[in-house]
């Protein structure tokens, strides 16, 4: 339709004509009032994101009250094709111009719908390591070590190696340390599985120790335990320190780099 095309249109418009059309809208925004109420229902029993959720009711009215209009128009003899034809085109140059967005919120749909991860979790997103705080259509917000918030597009995301340190509910723990070559290797083991025995610590399964490597200066110990995953860095905080303490208290020392030059003459 062109503009004189729609001048005559309204000017033929009577109230008899019209009334039809009229009757369509009120009728058609009445039932679709009902059916957005039937489609919220149903989404509720789904359990899902509460994202997820807002996002497909908006596209639910769109199409419900496009369709009302549509019939509506085609009641009053309007060209529905060209309407839809014009409405398709707007709707490419929009995809088009918007695309890097469309593909963020594509990708926020597929993040809400198979969860790899929940707000909470531990994760690390394309080398990005941190607690997710938030998990928009557009972006997956982590928060790190230093209480830095970082935003990824999820785009990003869902193209990108994740790993989730939550899923599972604990987490394996593995600390690294060296004793000197003549300390008894019962004994610094029986000092580090002393020094396991704390309250962020889980007893099952048993923490356990291994005999890592002969390093040029020390003999290299490694420390397994399991804990809760929200307790991992205070768990790897309080063993380290709980280790240098007990260390001290049974003379088990900690040896720093050194070398042996021997001089020949």
């Amino acid at each position: 339709m062109n503009i004189e095309e729609i001048k005559r249109f309204f000017a033929s418009l009577t109230l008899e004509k019209a009334l039809p059309g009229i009757a369509i809208l009120v009728c058609g925004f009445i039932l679709v009032k009902l059916m957005m109420k039937l489609f919220e229902r149903g989404l509720n029993r789904s359990k899902l994101d509460r994202t997820m959720f807002n996002f497909l009711k908006a596209i639910m009215r769109v199409l419900l009250y496009s369709l009302v209009v549509l019939i509506a128009a085609g009641s009053l003899g309007v060209d529905v094709s060209s309407l839809v034809a014009i409405i398709s085109v707007i709707s490419l140059a929009v995809s088009l111009a918007v695309q890097n967005v469309l593909a963020n919120v594509v990708g926020g749909i597929t993040l809400l719908a198979t969860h790899p991860f929940r707000v909470g979790d531990h994760v690390i997103i394309d080398g990005a390591e941190g607690t997710v705080s938030e998990i928009t259509l557009h972006y997956t917000k982590l928060v790190d070590r230093n209480s830095e918030t970082l935003f990824i597009p999820n785009s990003e995301t869902v193209s990108s190696k994740i790993r989730n340190y939550s899923m599972e509910g604990k987490r394996r723990l593995e600390l690294r340390y060296g004793a000197s070559y003549s300390d008894n290797i019962d004994a610094v083991r029986e000092a580090l599985l002393e020094a396991a025995r704390q309250k962020t610590v889980l007893q099952d399964p048993a923490p356990s120790v291994r005999v890592k490597e002969f390093a040029d200066s020390s003999v290299q110990y490694l420390l397994l335990v399991w804990v809760n995953a929200p307790d991992y860095l205070e768990a790897e905080y309080a063993v380290t320190e709980a280790i240098k303490r007990i260390f001290d208290e049974r003379h088990i020392s900690i040896p720093f780099p050194q070398m042996d030059v021997h001089m020949m003459q």
